[in-house]
This record gives structure tokens, sequence and C-alpha cells, in this order.
């Protein structure tokens, strides 16, 4: 149970998305939203805007706004080490209502978080998708008053859906520990 949680907290604070790029028209079995080859070129700076409003939602533990980033059919795949990493839980997201059940489960056992390191590089594929890693490493407390630190590398995928830059896959490999007592 206690594994269950720790991934729920790292899957809200390392969020991400993909999907494999295909240069075809596909519609989702469940949504009216269709996915195109872009006409308008992706570039580093629309993946930025996302990546900030992503972080800012993170922040502010805006479940609305990071949904708003995530396009319908995303899939989140997270792999979560524990302690001396001889725990390893696997979680796969699909969609927006698996994302939004998990961001509120996970944002309301967060009291506090700080940032220790924090750093994201973007590549454009093709002009058409992106893909941003995020590395970081961080402290939170929860509500129970338990300390963790975390690290994370989060893959997040992105593309256009319906003409606006969004995430359409992410994978995320992380690792997280009770933290040390301080005295």
């Amino acid at each position: 149970m206690k594994l269950k949680f720790l991934v729920r907290v790292v899957v809200a604070f390392c969020l991400v998305t993909t999907i494999t790029p295909l240069p075809v028209k596909a519609t989702s079995l469940d949504s009216s939203v269709s996915v195109a080859q872009a006409t308008t070129r992706l570039t580093e700076a629309d993946v930025r805007a996302v990546i900030d409003q992503l972080q800012t939602a993170r922040t502010n533990q805006d479940i609305e706004q990071t949904l708003g980033l995530i396009a319908p059919f995303a899939v989140t795949v997270v792999t979560v080490k524990t302690g001396n990493g001889l725990s390893t839980a696997t979680t796969r997201l699909e969609g927006l209502h698996a994302h939004q059940q998990l961001l509120e489960q996970s944002f309301s056992q967060i009291q506090n978080q700080e940032s220790l390191e924090n750093y994201v590089t973007i590549d454009i594929v093709d002009d058409n998708f992106g893909i941003a890693k995020i590395h970081q490493m961080e402290t939170f407390e929860t509500v129970e008053g338990q300390s963790w630190i975390a690290s994370s590398q989060t893959v997040l995928r992105l593309g256009r859906v319906d003409g606006r830059v969004m995430i359409t896959s992410a994978t995320v490999d992380g690792w997280i520990s009770l933290r040390p007592a301080q005295n």
C-alpha cells in the first residue's frame, strides 16, 4: 500500500507523456480528438511553454491546468525504485481520467515540497514532435509528517493535437526514499 502511495506521489511530481510519432491521421477509440501531422512547425519555444505551464500547475497543485496540457489519449508509464533499490513498482496511466485520479490522490497527500535540482533538455524531431527530458530531485513532506527525497528522469513526448501543443505520452524513471532524520 505504501509503495502505491509513493508511485502516486512520484507520478504527480514527475508527470510526463508520449506517443509514437506517425505521419498519419489517427482517431482514439474513445475520443473524437484527431491527431494529424502538424501544418505548423513545432519549435523549442512551443515545448518550453508547455513545460513551464506544467511546472506552474504542479507547483500550484492545479489538476485542471495539468490535465489541460495532456492529450486525451495520453499514456504515462512510471517506474519507481524505493529505498535501496530492491523494490520496484511500475504504473501505467491511460487517458485523462486515470491521470486525474492519480493527481487528486497524490496532491491530497503532499503538505510541502522543495526542489533541490531541476533541469530540462528539449529536442525537436522533424519539426513535428518534441521530446523534453526533465531531470529533478526534490524533497517533500506528507500530511502525515513523513519526509521523503525523490529523484527522477521524465521523458515527455509532445505534438500538436487539434492545433495545440500537448503532452501525448510520458515515461518516468524515479527513485524515492524516506529522508534520513536530521539532528
